[in-house]
């Protein structure tokens, strides 16, 4: 019900504003800005929550874990776009990358609307309609979570002791194995049953959803997945050094926080439930205490990591100027 109402409003939302290019513009800008305020101020929080806590710190992993955080994103923009083809939205991987940068930012601002008119934004410029940016982004919402929930399986099958508050963290990955085995096998059907749904919503662009792609994206997904459980266990490195042993463990511990993260909290992000989430599953494997240090100093390092890589992406994958415009400046 909480994903149904968001991507109502935001769809009444977005309706009203893309219509004019200048409205997309303006828009885009503000939600942007907007973004970069909410990032500073959670490095901010972060950092001086993380300071006050008088632990030994070994820095050099803290900047070990931002660099290798395109580990965990990369494979989250590839799946993206992977998901936009299988819906037959064709784009260059370069354009998809830069669009899913960009519009990672406002995922900071409480509130799914913004996350979603960012991204609408920035696909309506490439012609692609708003319908079927929302569409895909719910989409990955729900794969990301059922194979955040899948991947939770390398933590209970790891030789750790799982208390009873965690038992349907285990009954969730388990019920995720076959709800992805039936929508992979019943996409002829999703795509007989489509036009029915969506004519009646007054859509009448109909996307076409690829078997084989999907495939491609949910793989993509759990490299994803394995990628910031990556991350969290070389940041982890730097207050409670463990053997590559705990690897696993670490991935289904974030895959877990993850998932529930996307599960219940759509419309209010940024509100620590992943945090909390991670900060209980982490004591599983540490003292409490440094596993709550260690979930608020993994969320400074994606938002710092976050906002450099970024920056970085939008740097290498700016348009280059046309022979036009480069004639036009030298005269």
């Amino acid at each position: 019900m909480a994903i149904r109402k968001s991507l109502v409003n935001s769809w009444k939302f977005l309706q009203d504003v893309l219509q004019n290019s200048r409205n997309r513009r303006i828009l885009f800008v503000i939600v942007l800005l907007i973004s970069i305020i909410f990032i500073a101020i959670a490095i901010r929080t972060n950092w001086t929550e993380f300071r006050e806590q008088e632990i030994q710190v070994d820095y050099r992993y803290i900047i070990a874990a931002v660099l290798i955080y395109p580990a965990g994103m990369l494979p989250t923009a590839a799946s993206w776009h992977m998901l936009l083809r299988t819906m037959g939205v064709i784009l260059p991987f370069r354009t998809d990358l830069r669009i899913f940068s960009l519009s990672s930012l406002p995922r900071h601002i409480p509130g799914f609307v913004w996350y979603i008119s960012s991204r609408s934004i920035l696909y309506k410029e490439e012609d692609i309609p708003t319908t079927t940016t929302v569409t895909a982004s719910a989409a990955e919402i729900i794969l990301l979570a059922l194979t955040g929930f899948l991947s939770t399986l390398m933590l209970f099958f790891s030789r750790i002791a799982i208390s009873a508050e965690f038992e349907p963290v285990r009954t969730a990955a388990y019920i995720a194995v076959p709800i992805i085995m039936l929508l992979i096998i019943s996409i002829p059907l999703v795509n007989r049953l489509l036009p029915f749904f969506l004519q009646r919503r007054g859509i009448t662009e109909i996307p076409q959803i690829h078997q084989g792609r999907l495939i491609f994206t949910l793989l993509l997904m759990f490299i994803a997945w394995f990628g910031g459980g990556l991350i969290l266990f070389v940041l982890a490195q730097s207050i409670y050094p463990m053997g590559w042993s705990m690897l696993p463990a670490m991935i289904g511990a974030w895959g877990a926080a993850g998932a529930i993260s996307l599960t219940i909290g759509i419309g209010i992000q940024g509100l620590g439930i992943r945090e909390i989430t991670l900060g209980g599953l982490l004591s599983l494997l540490m003292p409490p205490i440094l596993a709550i240090i260690l979930a608020i100093l993994f969320r400074l390092v994606l938002t710092a990591g976050e906002f450099l890589w970024v920056l970085l992406i939008i740097w290498l994958t700016r348009k280059p100027p046309s022979k036009l415009e480069g004639m036009a400046s030298n005269s």
